[in-house]
């Protein structure tokens, strides 16, 4: 930001004391806690839009205040300061109406004595913090826009929103309460034995640390030659004692601290910056604590801001080194762990798995002419491949996966939703067929078909079978409309008919999604292996560079292509869909292996050699075993054949890893809520 120094000043007596040694008293409020999303803005989320969540530490959301015990004459206060602040508010805007007041006392009540944001919650983004979150570590290397924004999403971030606004309308009513206290007219006389300054004292249960807040983040933002410039105009007694003799003169107070924050952050901040001094200009003109409250409001969002700034330039700089180093830092991350007894990994589990692994796929690979290495990845990247077609909970991937737990669930979710589109464009071909069209399909038909089917599941894409199940009669409906315009005909219906399809696209969604999903996993294999065996020497920073995809300016279902495997005309007609798939499976898989073999799979006996676990006692269900080998689907169901055009009567409408720790508020654009070992 540039040095300007807004004009005018203003001074702002509405305030009055507060002592900063003093405890809230509120009850069941949670404290506070990070804002951000450690889930890193990615490209890896379970929406693969661009917009992820990153590793996350405490939210204000799981903790809160133990209420400490009151005395009768400590309750007696606090319900005398609810009714100072109640009968101060009568009459004012805003506060006309009995529930208006009821709502403000109630934040003063219950609403957390800290800010939404602190300097605790932002030690997140400390770069100490970040090179050491193993998370954020492993993340980085998925990403081409890992960034930390404000989490607001979901609902955490909702809850969060509203515990941030009750928090700024507590602040409100306690400058309500200090011009009550310390300006009101008559002046305040206590009633019982209790004197004034006990409740002057209780009254203080916010806005001294608020100002904390303000200075202590102040100080981790600038350099340390103007530590003492911020000690110097947040010396918060001081403050606190002109607020009582009301004398404090807050618009000064913003004006320097706007002056500061132009000196270190950047330029594009200077007109929010302006506005927060705006706010406290009006509101001391005024004499309007809620526009007072707004512009500290305003000044504390900026320091977060300013704080997701620094965060973010650091995670640029560091994201060359922080990539290249994944291998080394994770595996001595992981067997530190496990030699200090701290890991939550089941690794008995993790052998078990692997040993299913040999048992299932070593009679496929016995006569494979590879060595040795090269044929055991392919065994585990065939395992994982398989996992994500599987509905069989025996071959769920072991604890070792658990900082790519949301990245397999996404793709798991994208071939899920590939698989369905496959039987909706198989039903088109039969019905297509039915209405006499034998020709090839063109390019453009396809392309609309994708479209239009995509359009119809919107927001439900990625949320499995059961969101296509319920979306079939649309789907039915657009399938039935596009098989009639490719055959020439006019787009008419019979109800029986499109009854009759859409019962038969929803036994399709059931009896040939195994068929479907063995012909793209076969498929999708093949790339995997080919980008596997392709880049199975190159470093961290390399695979990132070849693996990792730019975000798309914008958000597109499907890229289209020309087809080029007949027997999977749907799916496989956007190339860069299944490639971008297949880099993604194979970046998780190259780096998995590389950290976990010769920790959890694969031990080298005392001679020195590699040996392979061996298999489970007993027969297990191969956890990695290809789809394929499951027993055939039954026939699917005829489709309904098509009534002579003459005959068919005008429908008007149709239904068109490890559990997660609580998460922080901050999100680093990949996954969401992933637990460390």
């Amino acid at each position: 930001m540039n040095a300007q120094t807004p004009a005018g000043s203003r001074a702002a007596d509405t305030f009055l004391p507060l002592s900063t040694d003093v405890e809230g008293t509120s009850v069941g409020i949670p404290a506070n806690g990070a804002t951000w999303d450690t889930t890193m803005v990615s490209s890896e989320g379970v929406t693969r839009d661009g917009n992820r969540h990153h590793p996350e530490t405490t939210s204000p959301i799981d903790e809160y205040q133990r209420p400490r015990t009151l005395s009768m004459a400590e309750r007696d206060i606090a319900e005398e300061l609810v009714e100072l602040v109640r009968s101060h508010v009568i009459g004012m805007k805003g506060y006309e109406s009995e529930a208006q007041r009821d709502e403000l006392v109630a934040a003063f009540r219950h609403a957390t004595t800290l800010p939404p944001v602190t300097k605790q919650s932002l030690s997140e983004l400390d770069i100490q913090n970040i090179i050491s979150n193993i998370k954020l570590r492993h993340d980085v290397n998925f990403d081409k826009d890992l960034s930390f924004r404000p989490n607001n999403e979901g609902p955490r971030g909702q809850q969060k929103v509203r515990y941030s606004d009750r928090y700024w309308l507590a602040l409100e009513a306690e400058l309500h309460l200090y011009t009550r206290l310390f300006q009101g007219t008559p002046p305040f006389r206590p009633s019982g034995q209790v004197s004034a300054s006990v409740f002057f004292q209780r009254a203080q249960k916010r806005v001294p640390k608020v100002f904390e807040t303000i200075h202590e983040v102040l100080k981790s933002l600038v350099p340390d030659r103007d530590h003492q410039r911020v000690d110097e105009h947040l010396d918060v007694r001081m403050l606190m004692q002109e607020i009582e003799r009301g004398v404090c003169d807050m618009v000064a107070l913003v004006e320097w601290t706007a002056r500061l924050l132009k000196e270190h952050c950047a330029p594009m901040r200077d007109e929010w910056v302006d506005k927060m001094v705006g706010l406290m200009r009006d509101g001391a003109a005024n004499n309007n604590l809620k526009t007072i409250v707004a512009s500290l409001q305003d000044l504390v969002g900026m320091l977060e801001t300013m704080k997701l700034d620094v965060a973010n330039h650091q995670i640029r700089n560091l994201k060359p080194l922080l990539i290249e180093d994944t291998i080394n830092y994770e595996k001595h991350y992981h067997l530190d762990r496990i030699v200090n007894k701290r890991s939550k990994i089941n690794f008995e589990a993790a052998q078990r798995w692997w040993a299913g692994v040999i048992q299932g796929l070593q009679v496929q690979h016995s006569s494979a002419t590879k060595d040795v290495t090269r044929t055991r990845l392919e065994m585990f990247s065939q395992a994982v491949v398989s996992s994500l077609f599987s509905q069989d909970i025996q071959q769920e991937l072991p604890d070792t996966f658990y900082l790519d737990t949301d990245r397999l669930r996404a793709l798991k979710s994208e071939v899920e939703d590939l698989v369905q589109f496959e039987i909706c464009f198989s039903m088109f071909n039969q019905l297509r067929k039915g209405f006499g069209h034998n020709g090839a399909i063109p390019n453009a038909t396809r392309d609309h078909v994708r479209s239009s089917l995509s359009a119809i599941m919107g927001e439900s894409m990625g949320h499995g079978s059961q969101a296509w199940i319920y979306n079939s009669e649309s789907l039915s409906l657009e399938i039935y409309r596009q098989a009639q315009v490719i055959a020439g005909r006019s787009p008419i219906f019979d109800h029986h008919n499109l009854q009759a399809t859409n019962e038969c696209l929803r036994s399709l969604f059931y009896s040939t999604f195994t068929c479907h999903a063995s012909t793209l996993e076969a498929v999708l294999l093949v790339q995997v292996l080919d980008h596997i065996n392709k880049h199975i020497n190159s470093s961290p920073t390399e695979l990132y560079n070849s693996l990792v995809a730019s975000p798309p300016p914008t958000s597109t279902p499907f890229i289209t292509a020309p087809p080029t495997i007949d027997t999977l005309p749907f799916y496989n007609t956007p190339q860069d869909r299944l490639s971008d798939i297949s880099k993604r499976i194979s970046h998780i898989v190259l780096l998995h292996w590389r950290i976990w073999a010769p920790i959890a799979y694969v031990q080298d006996n005392a001679s020195g050699a590699t040996t392979h676990l061996p298999p489970p006692p007993q027969p297990a269900v191969t956890p990695s075993a290809p789809s394929q080998s499951a027993s055939p689907p039954p026939p699917a169901p005829m489709c309904p054949a098509p009534a002579p055009e003459h005959d068919v009567p005008v429908v008007g409408m149709m239904k068109t890893g490890e559990p997660p720790d609580p998460g922080s508020g901050y999100e680093s654009s990949v996954s969401d809520q992933t637990r460390l070992p």
